[in-house]
């Protein structure tokens, strides 16, 4: 979800909140259904939505901060029976001016395809057909901003050369590797418990990722940091592929492109005949 669709939503449900508080009758707000959503309103200003705001840097960081502290004061007040005009009070001062602040500037902000430019220029070159139609699906995305997509077929990509890789060196070597390591009870594979038998691409494909990705700094194709930077693109990968509410913002899509790209497609020892 981008920015201006966070920002359309929150709005709305900032409006519809304000009017059933006003429809209450007491003066106080005990129900705990009203108290939990300007909870959770005011959260979600400071679950990833101010940093993005922050990072796009169309709107001025003190009017953001101010947004905050209404944000903030909703929270403190979805205690049990404060006051309905506390929360009326609170609402108003955030609505009023959210729309003039907030959505228009978002709106007016040129389109610009920037992330979708920036991977065209990083990914350019790659000799393999089968990688460029998944990145060339991954860059169509970014340009309409559909992150996680991106994402997802950029790891498509990048384990696909990895598993080539691993068929031109020999299934051999990656399964006496696989075993040498799960037999070490020391040392940095000590951990390490998946000896595999694999014959071909297809069996290699039903490896979990995460196990190929040990197996490959087994065989020297990476090092131990380089394997921290990749299982750190597969969680981004996995928490695309799966429902959350962590953002993924065109900041994670350019550094999780440069590590693959770094790692993986421009390494030599990734390199295929």
């Amino acid at each position: 979800m981008t920015n201006l669709d966070q920002l359309k939503e929150l709005h709305t449900q900032l409006l519809a909140l304000k009017k059933d508080i006003s429809a209450e009758k007491p003066k106080t707000i005990a129900k705990r259904t009203l108290r939990k959503r300007a909870e959770e309103l005011g959260t979600k200003w400071f679950s990833g939505l101010f940093d993005s705001l922050a990072a796009d840097g169309v709107v001025d960081n003190g009017l953001l901060e101010s947004y905050s502290s209404g944000f903030e004061r909703l929270i403190k007040i979805s205690a049990p029976n404060n006051l309905k005009s506390s929360y009326i009070q609170a609402l108003l001062e955030i609505t009023k001016d959210f729309r003039d602040d907030l959505i228009i500037p978002v709106q007016k902000r040129p389109q610009s395809k920037t992330e979708s430019s920036l991977l065209s220029k990083m990914l350019q070159g790659l000799p393999s057909p089968d990688e460029d139609a998944y990145l060339k699906e991954a860059i169509d995305c970014a340009g309409h901003k559909l992150y996680k997509a991106s994402v997802v077929l950029g790891w498509c990509a990048v384990i696909d050369r990895i598993h080539r890789k691993i068929e031109q060196i020999g299934f051999a070597k990656f399964n006496v590797t696989s075993v040498s390591m799960a037999s070490q009870n020391q040392g940095r594979f000590k951990k390490f418990r998946s000896p595999q038998n694999i014959g071909s691409l297809s069996e290699l494909r039903e490896v979990f990722d995460t196990v190929v990705i040990w197996i490959i700094e087994g065989m020297q194709l990476i090092d131990s940091n380089q394997h921290t930077r990749l299982k750190g693109c597969f969680d981004l990968r996995c928490q695309c592929a799966h429902p959350g509410d962590a953002p993924v913002t065109e900041y994670n899509l350019l550094s999780f492109f440069s590590d693959l790209n770094e790692i993986v497609f421009r390494n030599s020892k990734f390199q295929l005949k």
